[in-house]
This record gives C-alpha cells, structure tokens and sequence, in this order.
C-alpha cells in the first residue's frame, strides 16, 4: 500500500540527500495538491530548490536555535497545517583523527547533529502526539553503529540519535505517531568529499533519495538503512567481540 503525505516537511534540503528527497516527492504522481516545505540554514540555496514549484515552499532554519525551530513550526502549521510527514536530514560533518582531538569541533557536532534534531522533536512530538497521527524520519547513519577510524566527532551524535529514536520508538506505540531511524552509508555530496579514503558502496543523492522515498512510502519499519549489502557487513561488524573488532580497524586505519 502506497501511503499518502499531504504535507511533507524536510529539515536539511539545501543540498545531498534532502534536496533530492525534496524534489522527488514534489514530483509525486500520487498526491494532487501535496505541499513539501524545505528548510536549511542556507536560505539561497532553498530558494533556487524552490524557484518554479508552486508546491514547495522554502522556509529558512537553523535548527541550533531553539526559538528559531519553534517558530518555524508554528508558521508552517498556521498556513499548511502541521506536516504529515517530517524528514530530520539537517546535520554536519567533518573528519577528525586523534592527532586533531577538538572539544569545539565535537561541541559544533554536537550542537546541529543531535541537539538540533532534538530541538525539531520537541515542539513535533508534542503536536503529533496531540492529533494523534503525525510520521517523523530522523536521519543518523550507519557511522553510528560503532566506533570508526576519524569520525571522533561525527559518530557519537549519530550514534546518540540512534539510541534516542529506538527509545523513543518503544514509548511512542500505539500514540498514532511513528518515530522512524534513516541510516544511510556512504553518499556523495560535498560532506563526503572531505574524506581521504575509498568510501565502499558509495551510492549517488539519488540512489539514496529513491531508497528512502520508497521505503517511506511503502512501508512502516522502524529502520530505512541503506545500501543494504554494506548495511549488513556492518550490523555484522558491531556484534564481533571488541578484540576481533580492533584488529579489523587497525587494518583500517593503516590503509
């Protein structure tokens, strides 16, 4: 059964993955008159996403600003109605070895990947959670199942929203809300070119946002991971025993 989203907001559509998502499902067959709102801080790029698309609207956010986020949920649901569908992509991403350990770059991580998520769920949750319905996909990533070689600062967030989504999952049944966890592996956008290494089963911003789009649309699992043949390698690595797991990231990080 295809589900229908009448009003579909994304958080993090100013490029990668969000942008795509955004486009596809403005370009959805199946609803006549569904609204897509796109938000990110960088509002140009908005704009030119939305230029020419009288069903899409560009709402500016930066989602490490409490009051900002609460005022954009406002706004949108006084002239759309609050969003069917809210797609959390917002986040940053840069590497970082041992020999550059930085509490400011963890702290900025920090900051937009998982307390920026956290500052959309607050006013979302409780929304929803008063109609009775409502859908939410928070995105994390598969760098978040365990501990990798240079992602000192961009893991634990993603690990921290991932751990947070599968509690908020459980309490949230039967509340007419579904809390939904988006682990996508390697992508190629403008995040991923900072990094140095070969990136295995690297995947366009297409083939991830025709992954999700199905997914969402299609079905009601907890978990949207993806490429699924890489997905499985690592759900396999994060049950080995620590000293089997340790040897294989040496090998990793001498590569």
């Amino acid at each position: 059964m295809i589900k229908s989203f009448k009003t579909i907001w994304i958080v993090g559509a100013s490029a990668g993955i969000g942008a795509t998502l955004a486009e596809k499902f403005q370009n959805s067959p199946t609803d006549s008159g569904q609204k897509v709102i796109v938000s990110a801080r960088n509002a140009d790029s908005l704009q030119k996403l939305a230029d020419g698309k009288p069903d899409m609207k560009a709402v500016p956010l930066d989602i490490t600003d409490v009051d900002a986020v609460k005022a954009a949920v406002e706004a949108i649901e006084d002239e759309f109605g609050l969003p069917d569908l809210v797609v959390l992509a917002a986040g940053i991403y840069s590497p970082m070895a041992v020999g550059a350990f930085s509490a400011a770059t963890i702290r900025d991580h920090v900051e937009t990947n998982y307390m920026g998520i956290v500052n959309c769920l607050e006013p979302l949750l409780a929304k929803m959670r008063a109609r009775k319905s409502g859908e939410i996909a928070v995105m994390a990533s598969v760098a978040g199942y365990r501990g990798l070689p240079n992602a000192g600062a961009y893991g634990p967030t993603k690990a921290a929203l991932i751990n947070l989504c599968e509690t908020l999952h459980a309490e949230l049944e039967g509340s007419g809300v579904l809390l939904r966890l988006v682990n996508p592996g390697f992508v190629k956008t403008r995040l991923t070119e900072k990094n140095d290494f070969d990136m295995p089963h690297l995947q366009t911003p297409q083939q991830a946002a025709d992954f999700m789009y199905r997914e969402l649309c299609e079905s009601n699992d907890f978990e949207i991971a993806f490429p699924p043949a890489f997905v499985r390698q690592l759900k396999l690595a994060r049950i080995l025993p620590y000293r089997m797991y340790f040897k294989l990231m040496r090998k990793m990080v001498k590569k």
